[in-house]
């Protein structure tokens, strides 16, 4: 086998083995034989029960004449509890029956695992027999079938068991992924204080908006992203405070048409100006006649239509128009081509829209354009109020019939505005009157998850924090259904290991769970069993805290490997019990400094080793 460890480690294990070997050396039967074997086992895997490492550690101490650790001397008999606690190696002399069984009681209501031992069952039989009653449903025949692994986790939830912990049992706690997140939680409620702070409960939007289905919702939300940006748009109030004057007349329908002329003649003339930038100028030597416009439309006609420009026996069209043709000039030219005709065609209609922009600038209040640039800026200004008009408009419509009932209404820029605004902040983030109807749907859903019977009062305490939109009290609800979970977890693991006691020892797991409810720090057990069966079949590490044993004047050395059993032992010597030739069990313990208690010949004193008659210090003639 691969040796790990350091050597150190090695060392300590081979001296354990060969101090295990020499207390098997002296015995000869088949349980020596195979606690020898199960402990050899123990030790190569690194987990040396603590009793045999104790003893040996005790022994060593004694051949290199170390000085006995001190002695507290008690005066009762009882006190064997504190003295096991102190100490691993305990001699109980002059101890009869009904005293070890009274010092068995004294371990049990301290907690304490005990497996009594010996090698005559008549001496088990009687001190299992003289047991006080309150015990007797504590002792066993055999160790609890139980792993000590299940029966430590059995113990612990008994002695944390509360009333409150065993209701768990009937409570039906919702599972982690059915309780709402507390951020969210937090945020809604955030949303619904802020926004009854904000008086949403007084203004309707946010309620009608709640009410509407998706569709329409998000029909709205696009004509106030409409207004929003439209009016972002818009010129500066303070510099351009007609545009904002305009607007307002506007969306009452007051001068619609002269404003519609007027955009659709500002922004054709402003198309001609382009289009004609870099063409030959017209001009005209002398005011055309007032129909020059007509006259040349017609002319225009006769030529598409392949008529000629004839110096004698003109057409119709031609002797009409001569008088335009006479005074207009495209660059320095006479008009002669359609081009041309075209052209002063243009040039006439440009100046009777310019004439008309002009009317329009002072009948809608509009400042009279001085160049091209100022035509330019009024048309921007023009366009983006017609735009802004048309999405307020939209939206004033909208307002008017969000519900049957719907008592807003937008009477003018400034309101459109701010409901624009209260649509687009709905959209976002919701509002105070949406958040509070999820979370009431949150309530309602997480109050659901179980019926009011088996509902626990951290479940409630959430619902109610939910409905009163108190998220501190919701997350200290959700953390305290967090500690429920593990409660109940417990509790049925209680119940569950408790039933699995029950089926190899009913009284013993009886009594645990009275002594659970009542007096948690007395759940130990004690165990009759013969010292052969106890050896040839160790119980696993951890199974017992003390190994009594009794008779142990008259066993051999290699009964010591008991100490493999429990990281303490006791040994128990009678009244005018037989002692067998040294080395014995009782006397290596003595040799080891094993702290002795006398019993009714000393008055129940504990008495320290360096205080003992004689015949309990005597030394054994050789080391085992």
């Amino acid at each position: 086998m691969l040796e790990v460890g350091t050597a150190d480690q090695r060392d300590e294990a081979h001296d354990l083995a060969v101090f295990v070997d020499r207390l098997a050396a002296a015995g000869t039967d088949r349980s020596t034989t195979d606690a020898q074997t199960q402990i050899h086992h123990a030790i190569a895997a690194g987990a040396t029960p603590p009793g045999v490492r104790r003893l040996a550690e005790a022994l060593a101490a004694s051949v290199a004449e170390l000085p006995p650790s001190p002695r507290t001397p008690v005066e009762d008999t009882a006190s064997l509890v504190s003295a096991v606690r102190d100490n691993t190696l305990v001699v109980l002399e002059d101890f009869d029956a009904q005293a070890t069984a009274r010092a068995v009681a004294a371990l049990l209501a301290d907690g304490r695992r005990v497996v009594v031992t010996g090698a005559v069952a008549a001496d088990l039989a009687a001190v299992r027999d003289a047991l006080p009653p309150e015990v007797v449903d504590r002792a066993l025949p055999h160790l609890p079938a139980l792993p000590p692994t299940e029966l430590r986790e059995l113990r612990r939830l008994l002695a944390t068991s509360t009333p409150e912990r065993r209701a768990r049992g009937e409570q039906l706690l919702p599972s982690e992924s059915a309780l709402p997140d507390p951020t969210e939680v937090a945020q809604l409620c955030a949303l619904a204080a802020g926004s009854e702070a904000a008086g949403d409960g007084e203004w309707m939007l946010p309620t009608l908006l709640a009410d509407l289905d998706e569709d329409r919702r998000a029909a709205v939300t696009a004509v106030a992203e409409n207004v929003d940006r439209s009016l972002a748009e818009m010129p500066s109030r303070a510099e351009h405070e007609w545009a904002w004057r305009l607007l307002s007349e506007l969306i009452y329908g007051q001068h619609r048409a002269a404003f519609d002329q007027m955009l659709e003649d500002t922004e054709r003339v402003i198309a001609v100006l382009d289009s004609t930038r870099s063409a030959p100028p017209v001009s005209f030597t002398a005011p055309p006649p007032p129909d020059a416009v007509e006259a040349l439309v017609r002319y225009r006609g006769f030529l598409a239509a392949g008529g000629r420009s004839r110096s004698y026996f003109r057409s119709a069209a031609q002797r009409d128009v001569q008088a335009v043709l006479d005074v207009a000039r495209v660059g320095t030219q006479p008009p002669e081509t359609e081009d041309d005709i075209d052209r002063v065609i243009e040039y006439l209609e440009l100046v009777e829209r310019q004439a008309r922009v002009d009317a329009a600038c002072a009948e809608l209040g509009v400042p009279v354009p001085g160049d091209e640039n100022e035509l330019a800026e009024i048309a921007g200004g023009l366009g983006r109020v017609a735009t802004a008009a048309r999405s307020v408009s939209a939206l004033r419509h909208d307002v008017l019939f969000l519900a049957a009932d719907s008592p807003l209404s937008a009477p003018d820029v400034a309101t459109a505005q701010e409901i624009a605004k209260g649509v687009l902040e709905f959209a976002v983030h919701g509002s105070g009157v949406d958040a509070a109807r999820r979370l009431d749907a949150l309530a309602d859903a997480l109050a659901a998850l179980s019926p009011a019977t088996a509902m626990a009062p951290e479940h409630d305490r959430a619902v109610v924090a939910l409905r009163e939109r108190a998220a501190a009290d919701y997350r200290a609800a959700v953390d305290a259904l967090g500690a429920a979970r593990r409660e109940q977890h417990d509790d049925q693991l209680r119940v569950m290991l408790l039933q699995r006691l029950e089926e190899g020892a009913p009284r013993l797991a009886a009594a645990w769970a009275a002594l659970g409810e009542t007096t948690p720090t007395a759940l130990g057990f004690v165990s009759f069993v013969p010292v052969e069966p106890l050896l040839s079949t160790l119980p696993p590490p951890d199974s017992a805290d003390v190994v009594l044993v009794l008779g142990a004047g008259g066993l051999g050395v290699e009964r010591l490997l008991l100490s493999a059993v429990a990281p303490r032992i006791v040994a128990v010597v009678g009244p005018g019990d037989t002692r067998g030739e040294s080395p014995t069990l009782l006397s290596v313990l003595q040799r080891a400094s094993a702290l002795v208690i006398r019993g009714r010949t000393a008055g129940g004193r504990v008495v320290p080793f360096n205080a003992a008659p004689p015949r309990a210090a005597a030394r054994i003639g050789h080391t085992a």
